[in-house]
């Protein structure tokens, strides 16, 4: 039977595949593909956090997609649906939740309120949103026991690009969110985050440009890669193909909308 992964073990793995001290970097997992660690979740979050230092941010999805009817966002006690280790991340001492009711994310790391303050002003993941504004300091995404479909870097490279994306069929929702003071406050949901599905598309571009840094941890796949990078690779094989990140299931909506406004725009036949 395996023996169990020891904080070192994950150390080494952080570290060979290039988290560095001072990175900061938003982390996204399939926990179980690791397979039994020591003191479970708490030892990797504990790792990741040695890995990038004292002066490193760790950045964690605590994305909820959907609420209830009536409920509002309480970024204090909501809890995500992205996971046990970004569970965990959220509850850890010190960790700052933005206010996004469908993509907050949870920051551990000394510049963690610059980072996720005033997500409300902008779209779920648009310009200027917090994984954005961990991109422009030259931050890292992490894809562990996850490929590109997970991957919502991808994603804010739709939106540098331009892509006229449309909204499922039931169109924008507005939801309540309940701001640390106390305050209900609505927000109307935006189509930065809609169908990833397609998303396997952007890594070949990315591994051709030698953008990607990988190792296997027993059957977990570890990724790193600069946000950047993977905007700017976005960025770049959209303008070659416009729909290229485009899912092809027929019942997909907002997929099958998003083409139509593209035939519209002539930018595909």
């Amino acid at each position: 039977m395996p023996s169990e992964l020891t904080q070192a073990d994950l150390t080494r793995a952080f570290t060979d595949v290039g988290l560095q001290p001072g990175d900061s970097v938003i982390v996204h997992s399939a926990f179980r593909t690791l397979g039994a660690v020591q003191d479970g979740p708490q030892t990797a979050i504990a790792t990741l956090l040695e890995a990038i230092g004292p002066r490193g941010n760790l950045m964690l999805p605590t994305f909820n997609y959907t609420l209830p009817p009536g409920e509002p966002f309480d970024p204090a006690h909501t809890p995500g649906l992205t996971g046990v280790l970004t569970e965990t991340g959220r509850a850890w001492p010190g960790a700052v939740r933005s206010l996004c009711p469908t993509h907050s994310v949870a920051v551990i790391g000394p510049d963690a309120k610059e980072l996720t303050a005033d997500h409300l002003r902008f779209r779920a993941v648009g310009i200027g949103s917090p994984i954005d504004r961990l991109a422009k300091r030259g931050g890292k995404v992490l894809l562990i026991g996850v490929g590109h479909t997970s991957n919502t870097t991808i994603h804010l490279g739709e939106e540098y690009a331009g892509v006229p994306k449309a909204p499922w069929a039931q169109g924008l929702p507005t939801w309540t969110v309940r701001t640390p003071d106390g305050q209900i406050v609505e927000h109307r949901h935006d189509t930065s985050t809609t169908c990833s599905t397609g998303f396997g598309a952007a890594e070949y571009p990315m591994r051709q440009r030698g953008l990607i840094r990988d190792l296997r941890h027993g059957a977990c796949k570890i990724q790193l890669m600069r946000a950047q990078d993977v905007i700017d690779s976005v960025v770049r094989v959209i303008s070659e193909k416009p729909d290229i990140l485009l899912c092809t299931w027929p019942g997909c909506v907002p997929c099958t909308r998003t083409r139509e406004n593209l035939r519209r725009e002539k930018k595909i036949p």
